[in-house]
């Protein structure tokens, strides 16, 4: 069952959190606090997350948002979680490169992929 946050949609599959973002501009600044916010509840609701962050419907994205991610991933990773990034758009993709965070958190071309290998190597 999906619950809608905001701008995120989620959904929780044996333990797996897919998180969706719905919308396709992340560059104004109240929308990615808004989203730093949802993210960060989540880390309140779920120990040890195996979490997947959809990002396929975005296509602009600022690099405050990049910051709010890499303040996300740090959250997930003290709590013992795991975070992959999937559905990012090619031309999205060196901004990643750029800031490095390639380096620290997994890649993927679809949520799916992912979902299927955190369900094969569990917390």
């Amino acid at each position: 069952m999906a619950e809608r946050s905001g701008h995120l949609i989620i959904q929780v599959y044996d333990r797996i959190v897919l998180v969706q973002v719905t919308k396709e501009r992340l560059l104004d600044m109240p929308v990615i606090n808004a989203i730093g916010v949802e993210l960060t509840g989540l880390l309140d609701r779920h120990a040890k997350p195996s979490i997947v962050l959809d990002l396929a419907p975005v296509s602009y994205m600022s690099s405050a948002m990049v910051g709010k991610l890499i303040a996300f991933y740090k959250g997930v990773i003290a709590a013992k979680g795991r975070l992959a990034v999937a559905g990012v758009r090619a031309d999205l993709m060196p901004l990643f490169k750029i800031t490095q965070i390639d380096k620290l958190i997994r890649f993927y071309p679809d949520a799916q992929q992912v979902i299927l290998e955190f369900k094969r190597k569990p917390l």
